[in-house]
């Protein structure tokens, strides 16, 4: 859950051009997933409730 915390917290400084950049597969999710400790599931799953709330 930290991880996913801390995705949110991220997303909401960088704003949703980068959670864009995100889903256009611009940045890999896996390095975020990775970066965050976290695996790609539960990163999918916030980045989409994120941008479509």
């Amino acid at each position: 859950m930290k991880a996913l915390a801390d995705l949110r917290y991220v997303i909401a400084q960088v704003g949703r051009d980068a959670a864009g950049d995100v889903a256009a597969g611009e940045v890999p999710i896996e390095q975020v997933a990775t970066a965050l400790g976290t695996s790609e599931a539960p990163a999918r799953s916030y980045l989409r409730s994120y941008l479509h709330p």
